[in-house]
């Protein structure tokens, strides 16, 4: 009885941050489609609780409705990392094709929808024969890989997201891209457990929430936690949900993404040469958040061609650029004795990083060793 309530709490839960996101009045359609999620989370765990209390034998009519919806789980995720990682304002029409599982499903289903209610209680009393007469023993194999195709998409995807901020920020850690890393990254753990439990116990539970199967549990419990996780971080960190900001797309080809742009060759080598001089003399790099918009407004050229100048003619990304400057200046100070009593984060500070762990990644990946690596290196070299 404790678990069913569970069930039951998660679902209204659910529901109620369904409601709160579909009333978002920025980043609107990345919040209704993880609305949708969450609507669709709640049915899911509704009807678990439905079986449980064994409302099922007096509500037949309502048995199996919850079966083809496991099919949106994955479609729904993706399309809204998608459209976070985009900045769309509309799905697209082909997008409209992760559907598809979903409604053939839902068709195939019309037969069982369609049977008496005492032939829906006699199946539920007999998985083996609903496996049989239906084939949703192979439909559950099926949805199972589903789950773990989307999820393996949502890794690239993310990818894909974090490789498209660099190409506008200079420094990510402020723009929630751990929040969406740690979302993904869960959504797959659970499609792992889920899909590493079925196919290790081949669990005949047809219907989620029917009866006492480990996987049905387990899997149900999984889905709660994130439903109130997801919830957590919707109503008490609401900065999470905030308008994401368009960047250059990633999945095409450079010779796509500029052949409009309009710069000469002779043009774009004098806007390199430029681009270098302003952050030297300037030294705008030291602006923590400053954005590849800022660089662009400073040298009266376009977002889109100050990229095109970036990644065709200095072989750099925005985030890697600007950041090269960064550590360098870092390494001058470290090389400097009259810095050498103010500490590793003081002087990260002073050159635009904003975080400690930042700093320490990035001086890693262009040095190939730690600040504090380097710091003791020079200075035993300096003695010598």
């Amino acid at each position: 009885m404790i678990i069913e309530v569970v069930f039951l709490l998660g679902a209204l839960h659910g529901f109620i941050l369904a409601l709160v996101l579909a009333q978002k009045k920025v980043n609107r359609l990345p919040n209704k489609l993880l609305a949708l999620l969450m609507m669709v989370f709640s049915i899911d765990l509704g009807m678990a609780a439905f079986h449980g209390f064994g409302l099922h034998t007096s509500y037949p009519d309502l048995i199996g409705i919850d079966y083809p919806i496991t099919l949106l789980y994955g479609p729904l995720l993706y399309l809204y990392v998608k459209t976070m990682r985009d900045g769309s304002t509309a799905i697209k029409r082909y997008d409209y094709l992760h559907f598809v599982p979903f409604i053939i499903l839902l068709i195939y289903m019309v037969p069982f929808y369609m049977g008496t209610p005492i032939e829906k209680v006699a199946f539920t009393n007999n998985t083996q024969e609903l496996s049989q007469t239906f084939g949703f023993g192979l439909i559950n194999h099926l949805k199972v890989l589903h789950g773990l195709t989307y999820a393996g998409c949502l890794s690239f995807m993310l990818v894909s997201y974090r490789k498209k901020l660099k190409g506008s920020f200079s420094s990510i850690e402020k723009v929630n891209l751990n929040w969406l890393q740690n979302f993904v990254f869960v959504s797959i753990v659970l499609a792992a457990i889920a899909g590493g439990i079925h196919f290790s116990t081949f669990s005949n539970n047809i219907l989620m929430g029917l009866g006492d199967s480990i996987y049905s549990n387990i899997t149900l419990l999984s889905v709660t936690v994130f439903v109130y996780g997801i919830g957590y971080m919707g109503l008490y960190q609401a900065e999470v949900f905030s308008e994401s900001k368009p960047v250059e797309d990633s999945n095409s080809t450079p010779q796509e993404q500029y052949q409009k742009s309009g710069l000469t060759q002779k043009e774009a080598e004098n806007y390199a040469k430029e681009i270098r001089r302003v952050m030297e003399d300037k030294k705008l790099y030291q602006d923590g958040e400053l954005k590849l918009a800022d660089l662009a407004k400073e040298l009266s050229i376009s977002p889109h061609n100050l990229t095109e100048i970036l990644n065709q003619y200095i072989g750099q990304n925005f985030y890697d650029f600007v950041n090269h400057y960064r550590v360098n200046e870092v390494k001058q100070k470290l090389l400097d004795p009259e810095s050498k009593n103010k500490t590793l984060l003081a002087l990260a500070l002073d050159v635009g990083f904003n975080s400690k762990s930042s700093f320490n990644s990035v001086f890693k990946k262009h040095t190939g060793m730690t600040p504090s690596e380097f710091r003791v290196t020079h200075s035993t070299k300096g003695q010598n």
